[in-house]
């Protein structure tokens, strides 16, 4: 699946722009729309392969992010920090995650007034089965840049997080 950005009408738009607003910088401005693009496209093509799992991308995520730990194990808390979301939102995710049995909730064994989350054998069956897909997605896109290539855009895009 390629993508194809509609430069004259972009072009044409941004002429217009710049003559009516001085100071409008048309470089940033497509640069911001290509980053966009990206993320769109990548994003829903991701989307395209979860949503055939019955998956979300934030259940995805919570999903990796709990098999990433020891144990397979988490905070609700923590999981709101990896996945920067709301402490409400990482008790729906949660909910979410149980409701379909790939996790189950149980006391913190050191502190009671904690809950973890466990990823649970069908949690982790899934994990396995999607990966290679979600992996094929991400390469799909990022093959065409070298590992040098890779890196200076991380770090492009590191530094821009910056100033945001």
């Amino acid at each position: 699946m390629g993508f194809a950005l509609p430069c004259a009408e972009l072009e044409s738009t941004l002429r217009v722009l710049a003559e009516k607003l001085p100071s409008t910088n048309i470089d940033e401005i497509v640069l911001s729309r290509l980053v966009r693009l990206l993320y769109t496209n990548l994003n829903g093509q991701l989307n395209e392969c979860l949503h055939e799992h019955k998956l979300s991308e934030s259940l995805w995520h919570a999903l990796l992010a709990i098999y990433s730990r020891p144990e397979h194990e988490i905070l609700p808390s923590e999981l709101s920090d990896i996945l920067n979301l709301t402490r409400t939102s990482a008790t729906r995710l949660s909910d979410d995650l149980v409701q379909n049995g790939w996790a189950t909730r149980d006391t913190h064994p050191l502190d009671r007034r904690k809950i973890t989350l466990k990823l649970t054998k069908t949690g982790e069956e899934i994990i396995q089965q999607i990966s290679p897909e979600t992996n094929a997605v991400r390469n799909k896109v990022w093959s065409v840049l070298t590992k040098e290539e890779r890196q200076q855009f991380r770090e492009m895009v590191l530094k821009l997080l910056a100033t945001v």
